[in-house]
């Protein structure tokens, strides 16, 4: 099979980490598709090589009207089998099949953007579905989600959970991380780690700061709090919690590369994750493969990908969150317990798995031609 994929989705953040990782895997495989891969000559994927890959620059950016006649185009003259575009925008006049993989259902489910731009982005996920020969979707609840809100049929779906890169996130930690942490951003064990984003209410980042300031109350052991992503989403969850509830012994790194994010993973006593809603939930993951002991919320997608390897709370319940670290601050067992447990969760999670299903999927679209 002539494979084309979006490469253009490349970075770091959690869709460019999927295309990266599937990608890899692929390009490993026995007998594996020719990949024709469209990426961005400003952000090339330098660590994608192999026998099977044709890399191709385009010029179009992601979000134009250009690459809705560029990628076609490319179809046409590579003669492809299938498209695949690992996020919501696809090539809607492209001439063969189309596998789109549809995250999560956010813009439907919160607001998160103003009001044209999220009618706007709503309105590219629903020609997704509609174009889409096939849907991967990360998750059995982003599935459910897409058949009652999208209404696609079921016999286009394939649900395919994400793995992740076990050459960044594994639980070997070197005796130079810590050292390392503290010299780049003052961090410092024990800390507890977090996650910010822009969209704060989704991530619950409020009801986190309450969780935390609920822990340095029942806690034993004093510690940091790092707060991994964007300060602009951390300073307006701030503002949503009593001033009783801030905390001073935080510290704010801001996006981390993906080794740098590894580092925190292995030295953090604790990861914790709140949001109300993720469609797969990868931080969860990847801080379960580095080991760490994860408290997560039970909502969205993330107790069906936690299973037993994490703690779960109800995201309403900041004072059951902050409990449950405080437990696992304390008791040095039971702290231990949890890392095995998330060790053991994670080890379910299979790039080669993810790949080889990947290209089942594309073996059914291509049968549509």
């Amino acid at each position: 099979m002539r494979i084309g994929f979006d490469g253009r989705w490349y970075g770091q953040f959690g869709v460019g980490n999927y295309v990266l990782g599937l990608l890899r895997a692929m390009s490993n495989m026995d007998g594996g598709p020719e990949i024709f891969l469209y990426e961005d000559p400003q952000n090339p994927l330098r660590s994608v090589e192999g026998d099977r890959i044709f890399k191709i620059p385009v010029s179009a950016k992601r979000y134009s009207i250009q690459e809705q006649f560029e990628l076609p185009t490319r179809c046409r003259a590579d003669r492809l089998d299938v498209f695949h575009s690992p996020f919501y925008l696809t090539p809607w006049l492209a001439p063969c099949p189309v596998v789109v993989t549809i995250h999560d259902l956010i813009p439907f489910l919160f607001k998160v953007y103003s009001l044209p731009k999220q009618e706007l982005v709503k309105f590219g996920y629903r020609l997704a579905a509609r174009k889409a020969a096939r849907v991967i979707v990360v998750s059995q609840k982003t599935g459910q989600d897409l058949c009652r809100i999208l209404r696609v049929p079921k016999e286009n779906i394939s649900v395919i959970h994400l793995s992740i890169a076990s050459c960044c996130f594994h639980p070997k930690q070197q005796d130079e991380e810590e050292r390392y942490l503290f010299t780049q951003y003052g961090i410092r064990r024990p800390f507890v780690l977090t996650f910010s984003a822009e969209n704060w209410r989704t991530k619950n980042l409020d009801g986190v700061l309450r969780a935390l300031a609920v822990s340095r109350r029942r806690s034993q052991r004093e510690f940091q709090t790092v707060v991994v992503g964007s300060p602009n989403g951390f300073r307006e969850a701030s503002r949503q919690i009593p001033t009783t509830a801030h905390d001073n012994n935080i510290v704010l790194p801001g996006f981390v590369p993906t080794a740098d994010l590894a580092k925190l993973y292995r030295c953090a006593e604790v990861f914790l994750l709140g949001s109300i809603y993720e469609g797969f939930g990868l931080p969860l993951l990847e801080a379960m493969s580095c080991g760490c002991a994860v408290i997560s919320s039970n909502a969205g997608s993330l107790a069906e990908v936690a299973a037993g390897g994490a703690v779960l709370i109800s995201p309403q319940d900041h004072v059951g969150m902050g409990e449950a670290l405080a437990r696992l601050l304390n008791d040095g067992r039971e702290l231990s317990q949890q890392r095995a447990r998330a060790l053991t969760r994670a080890a379910d999670f299979s790039a080669d798995e993810e790949a080889k299903q990947t290209v089942s999927v594309y073996s059914e679209a291509a049968r549509l031609r």
